[in-house]
């Protein structure tokens, strides 16, 4: 299959071709011919039928699909979805102290459970976790694929481990780029020991990554708020929560810092352009103004 952009214009062309036009009312003109396919697109229409045939799926079915997937992409990323997956772990935090709080051991170990795979997925979001992952792949690759497929993987694991800070905001991203570029140099040149020394002593500092470091600790301390919990230890459930709260706070005072610069910006724009329509629109009724006034002396 296709990009969702080329399906979404194969469906359209399919339902123009298969007749999915509005009821004429009156005949009184002869139906236009058809509009023409070129052959790449004859070629997107045999797979998206087949698709539905072999899928049992109907035309408009396919449509809404296209649909959902073009909302999948514009899915917040990057800063605002560690934004939002922060929100959603502070929530989660203030619900299982609550349920503490009362005793309520049920309520308190459901909060608890839905925390711990929040924290996991907050943590991968993270710029030095997704740089760490991608280095790792190339680690593998190096240490386990034939000498050409291993330059192949780990190249491009590189180069997305460098694409990934690149489209990170500054303030978040490790600075290790020019070390991430040098090991991808070593792989690109064939040599493959030195560059996997390179990979490990990068993978050394990341270990040492603040954001990163907070949210291991986070989510050691939902294993300790279980334990207690087991324990009916109602203080240091209560207790590991706080520290939980107080870790989020902080990195959310991070992240802040670098929403706030962006969503400023957005509205100096957007106060910009507001000022430059105001003046056109000023400008466009004295503009039309004048000939009323020449008219009126004359």
């Amino acid at each position: 299959m296709r990009t969702v952009g080329s399906v979404l214009v194969v469906v359209v062309s399919v339902l123009m071709i298969c007749g999915c036009r509005p009821e004429r009312r009156a005949a009184v003109a002869p139906e236009p011919p058809p509009p023409q396919v070129s052959s790449e697109q004859q070629g997107l229409l045999e797979e998206i039928l087949q698709y539905t045939r072999d899928t049992g799926s109907t035309v408009e079915q396919l449509a809404e699909e296209t649909r959902r997937r073009e909302a999948l992409e514009q899915a917040p990323r990057g800063v605002g979805a560690i934004d939002d997956d922060l929100r959603v772990a502070k929530a989660l935090v203030a619900a299982a102290r609550s349920a503490a709080t009362s005793k309520q051991g049920e309520k308190t170990a459901a909060a608890l459970r839905r925390l711990g795979p929040t924290l996991t997925a907050l943590r991968s979001e993270i710029p030095a976790a997704a740089i760490a992952q991608h280095l790792e792949r190339a680690l593998v690759a190096i240490s386990s694929l034939l000498a050409q497929e291993a330059v192949n993987v780990a190249s491009g694991s590189l180069l997305a481990a460098i694409d990934t800070a690149m489209q990170a905001p500054a303030p978040l991203v490790p600075e290790v780029v020019k070390a991430v570029e040098r090991a991808k140099s070593s792989v690109d040149a064939n040599q493959l020991e030195k560059a996997a020394g390179q990979i490990l002593e990068i993978l050394g500092k990341l270990q040492d990554d603040g954001t990163v470091g907070s949210l291991d600790r986070t989510l050691a301390g939902v294993q300790g708020a279980e334990e207690a919990l087991s324990r009916q230890a109602w203080l240091v459930v209560t207790a590991e929560l706080d520290q939980l709260d107080a870790a989020l706070s902080q990195l959310q005072e991070k992240v802040g810092g670098v929403t706030t610069v962006t969503e400023e910006t957005e509205e100096e724009i957007e106060a910009e352009e507001a000022t430059e329509l105001e003046e056109a629109g000023a400008a466009e009724a004295v503009e039309s103004a004048e000939p009323e006034e020449s008219a009126a002396t004359q």
